[in-house]
């Protein structure tokens, strides 16, 4: 019997059409995204995760790095701002109340990655995930750094984990998960785990695999074709400017969130 839970979008027909239908289209209500990230060696993610959110019709992005980076982007990126960083040019403990002040003002969060291997910012990161309780997307290295604290991502609501099949292996190796991901798995064999998975923890899981992207939220998993050419932070900003549009049905927003990307 063919089960319930498994959803399968194609790039040509959106699932949830209503989604569609009932997307801001005036910036002064399409919502408000701060995206955290960067190192003084770079800050891609938090680069390229502006320009998907904007071309995702976010209404306002506001932007926080490390202020190692402040010589670097100057006063071309008004929409930057600073924060204090570590020797090493990450950011440093005493982001916190930055990284929290902006994550007020904002509708939802992106932590985009790129924080680099420091161990002040891991301490940062946790402090943060446990204080902040609104709508968070972790993505980049921000999933391999939080994996060190696994249990505390179960615990919270309004998480959504945007994974490449790696970190996912790692997640549920962290967590004891009785269910294992190899990279041998068929396409029904993950979107069985993921549904397991959700069903067990209530955060929201992104991935992308066999060229589909695999949302999956509270036992419900959806699959849809997208080009293969995407990338986790892609997936990842989408789908926190859809969630956070339309707060009350988390899944079907990422899910037409995957369909959007096929868009031109």
């Amino acid at each position: 019997m063919e089960n319930t839970y498994w959803h399968k979008q194609t790039s040509s027909q959106a699932l949830y059409d209503d989604m569609l239908w009932n997307k801001p289209q005036q910036r002064t209500i399409a919502g408000k995204l701060a995206i955290i990230g960067g190192n003084v060696q770079g800050f891609n993610s938090v680069s390229l995760g502006y320009n998907y959110a904007q071309k995702a019709g976010i209404g306002v992005n506001r932007t926080l790095m490390p202020d190692s980076l402040k010589k670097v982007i100057g006063k071309s990126w008004p929409e930057c701002e600073f924060s204090p960083s570590t020797k090493s040019g990450s950011f440093s403990s005493r982001s916190l109340d930055d990284w929290l002040s902006i994550s007020e003002w904002a509708d939802g969060v992106l932590i985009s990655g790129d924080l680099g291997q420091n161990s002040e910012t891991s301490i940062l990161l946790e402090h943060y995930i446990n204080k902040y309780s609104n709508r968070l997307s972790l993505a980049g290295d921000s999933i391999n750094i939080a994996l060190g604290s696994p249990l505390q991502l179960l615990e919270k609501n309004n998480l959504t984990l945007t994974v490449d099949l790696s970190q996912l292996q790692k997640f549920v190796t962290a967590i004891r998960f009785p269910s294992a991901v190899k990279s041998s798995m068929s396409l029904i064999q993950l979107v069985d785990l993921l549904h397991s998975l959700s069903q067990s923890y209530d955060i929201g899981l992104i991935t992308f695999y066999e060229r589909q992207a695999i949302v999956a939220h509270r036992g419900q998993v959806s699959s849809t074709a997208i080009p293969s050419d995407t990338s986790t932070l892609q997936l990842a900003t989408v789908a926190s400017v859809w969630q956070l549009q339309q707060p009350t049905k988390s899944f079907e927003a990422m899910t037409t969130a995957m369909f959007e990307l096929n868009s031109p």
